[in-house]
């Protein structure tokens, strides 16, 4: 990252203190410098709860993010849906932060962990209802962005793309090697979307996956253009 970009940045490290001492422990803030995928978390508060600590990766939704440049039409996406790699779940919302000449240089990123609040809310609203069959009370309806927003909070880059590789690969019906090559195309067209090839072992394990040679990988990528 360069030193200016660094400097502004910085400007975000005690924003990021000022919102975790507000909301309390169960706020993980992370700032992200976009520029360096594999190594993007250059500061966060309250890192134990997801586990992670500067100098760790992106995530899939920072990925995406950097892919599909949404943020040319938002400041920002708020409360959206995460997952930890504890099993925790998240409420989650992403600033994107821009440079004075409104380029991204970097995310900040809010993420609670509301893991037990969802266990005491579907307690106390067993006991509300009562009876062995209680009524399920309708969902409160959602915003745009959480329907389609949801971020897998990890650390390391290489778990990071087995985790994207295997969403992707997870819901075909057959086994990776017994699809042809069109489907593969497919395959590597989504993870693509999804900024696979952003980190620097996308190509690498997207091969593996499917059990194809990295030039095949990048032939695919050449038909995608």
């Amino acid at each position: 990252m360069g030193s200016e970009n660094r400097q502004y940045l910085e400007r975000f490290f005690p924003i990021a203190s000022f919102i975790a001492a507000i909301i309390g422990p169960k706020c993980e803030v992370v700032v992200h410098d976009i520029s360096d995928p594999e190594h993007s978390i250059v500061f966060i508060e309250n890192g134990y709860i997801s586990g992670r600590e500067v100098g760790d990766a992106s995530t899939d939704l920072v990925l995406k993010i950097l892919k599909s440049e949404a943020y040319h039409e938002e400041q920002y996406i708020a409360n959206y849906k995460a997952s930890g790699k504890f099993g925790q779940s998240f409420r989650s919302s992403t600033y994107y932060i821009k440079n004075d000449q409104n380029k991204l240089v970097g995310l900040l990123c809010l993420n609670i962990d509301v893991t037990h609040m969802e266990v005491a809310a579907e307690w106390v609203q067993h006991i509300l209802q009562g009876g062995p069959n209680p009524y399920v009370m309708p969902a409160a309806e959602t915003s745009k962005e959480e329907k389609q927003t949801t971020e897998y909070l990890q650390g390391n880059a290489d778990d990071l793309l087995q985790h994207m590789i295997s969403s992707v690969i997870g819901k075909l019906k057959i086994p990776p090697e017994r699809l042809s090559s069109q489907e593969k195309i497919e395959v590597v067209r989504e993870l693509n979307e999804l900024g696979v090839f952003l980190l620097k072992g996308g190509v690498s394990q997207v091969a593996t996956a499917l059990s194809i040679s990295e030039p095949t990988v990048y032939r695919y990528l050449q038909k995608l253009k």
